[in-house]
């Protein structure tokens, strides 16, 4: 990728992957030329040509030839994209489905490190997730869910369950990763650490498409995601209170 001439510092795109040989060159040819230093892929145990398309793309691809599930595999890439140098981190989903222009508004939102990490919402207006096909039953329950989760968070986001965010590395560095889940749920355990660090939020627009390649949680994988957060953010209920106990960060 472009060097980085504004000096923001070094700024390097994660992906997540399974199975993603029919959008991966899409969403790595709509990344802004000069936003992004190196794009690291996690190749989760696909059976398809992820692979062999991230290779030629000049993306650098780490396997793992057994399923380590959506978190095992962001642990990884987050680890890698440390070691690599990053300054900033942002979490791009190979699928697709989120709009890789959005990177610079990412970029300019967080700025400085003024945040822990800026999401890039698909509800800012909320009508923007149903322009972009999401479904109905998708659309009311993450309204229900954002709302019980910004209540015992004690902070306000339009909704917190994009794929699509920036991370600052200065926050990222000693996060108890190993203590963070295996699944969907580090997404939200990410969120939830940054709330008790003391880190601030931020948000832009961002826009999501629905369609067939795309990957999407099916209904009972979102219901167990779903409850994962609730749990998540009345740990952080309690931590509010004075009676939860926060993960220990590595130093």
């Amino acid at each position: 990728m472009s060097d980085i001439s504004t000096g923001r510092g070094r700024v390097v795109a994660i992906m997540p992957a399974r199975n993603s040989a029919k959008t991966l060159e899409d969403t790595f040819r709509g990344i802004p030329p000069g936003y992004v230093d190196q794009v690291i892929l996690v190749d989760n145990a696909s059976r398809d040509d992820t692979v062999a398309i991230a290779e030629r793309l000049g993306i650098t691809v780490i396997r793992h030839p057994v399923d380590r599930g959506f978190g095992g595999s962001i642990k990884r890439l987050f680890r890698s994209a440390l070691e690599s140098g990053a300054d900033f981190i942002i979490e791009l989903h190979p699928d697709n489905q989120y709009d890789p222009a959005g990177i610079p508004s990412l970029l300019e939102e967080m700025g400085q490190h003024r945040y822990a990490m800026v999401i890039a919402s698909r509800f800012l207006p909320a009508r923007r997730a149903l322009e972009g096909g999401m479904p109905w039953w998708k659309f009311v329950a993450n309204r229900i869910l954002t709302t019980l989760n910004n209540a015992m968070m004690g902070v306000w986001l339009s909704e917190y369950h994009s794929g699509f965010r920036i991370y600052s590395a200065r926050w990222a560095k000693g996060l108890p990763l190993d203590s963070f889940s295996d699944d969907f749920k580090l997404g939200f355990q990410l969120i939830s650490q940054a709330v008790i660090d003391g880190w601030r939020l931020g948000e832009v627009s961002g826009f999501c498409r629905y369609f067939p390649e795309a990957s999407q949680n099916p209904f009972r994988g979102s219901v167990v995601y779903g409850w994962g957060t609730l749990t998540e953010s009345f740990r952080v209920f309690k931590h509010r209170l004075g009676l939860g106990t926060p993960r220990v960060r590595v130093t």
